[in-house]
């Protein structure tokens, strides 16, 4: 038998509480932006400069970006805003 105990959130538990970590993304990071070839480094692995790019070009990724020359770039708020839209219980 197994202890699904373990698997389910305990009364209380929200997301918000499981989302913490990402505000701490957010105050150790030296910008008020992250670039988009630096979002797997911002998201440490959770998505790709890549993966974003599609995201963005199907209207899924994040909303507040804006863009000189080439380089694409969100607002750290926005990141992590987004960011939390993804999360959810297992």
């Amino acid at each position: 038998m197994t202890d699904k105990s373990a698997k389910t959130p305990k009364s209380g538990d929200k997301i918000e509480d499981r989302t913490k970590a990402l505000d701490e993304l957010k105050e150790k990071w030296p910008s008020p932006f992250v670039s988009r070839d630096r979002i797997e480094e911002f998201t440490q692995g959770l998505f790709k400069q890549t993966s974003m790019s599609t995201l963005d070009a199907r209207g899924d990724g994040i909303k507040r970006r804006y863009r000189i020359g080439n380089r694409v770039f969100y607002e750290t708020d926005a990141v992590v805003e987004w960011l939390k839209t993804k999360v959810r219980g297992v």
